[in-house]
């Protein structure tokens, strides 16, 4: 978490960010980033080629009890156009 919310204005962690991203192409894997609370800090992982990102400046957190409401909402329209 710390990595990504200072990779905008740290070096070190910009690095980090960086290095962590290219050993995920490299091993044919994608990644996530977690804590993405502004602009800049998403800004910095596209730059960085990032695949994934989440956190509050994306979306606020919800209950799950509301999350697999809207998935089985989601499944029930799919079928029906289907």
């Amino acid at each position: 978490g710390n990595i990504v919310k200072n990779s905008s204005h740290d070096t070190a962690d910009k690095a980090m960010l960086a290095a962590i991203n290219q050993m995920g192409k490299v091993m044919n894997i994608e990644t996530i980033a977690k804590h993405v609370e502004n602009i800049s800090i998403l800004n910095r992982l596209k730059e960085t080629g990032i695949d994934y990102a989440q956190g509050y400046y994306l979306d606020k957190p919800e209950y799950i009890d509301k999350q697999v409401e809207e998935i089985i909402k989601s499944m029930r329209l799919r079928s029906v156009k289907h």
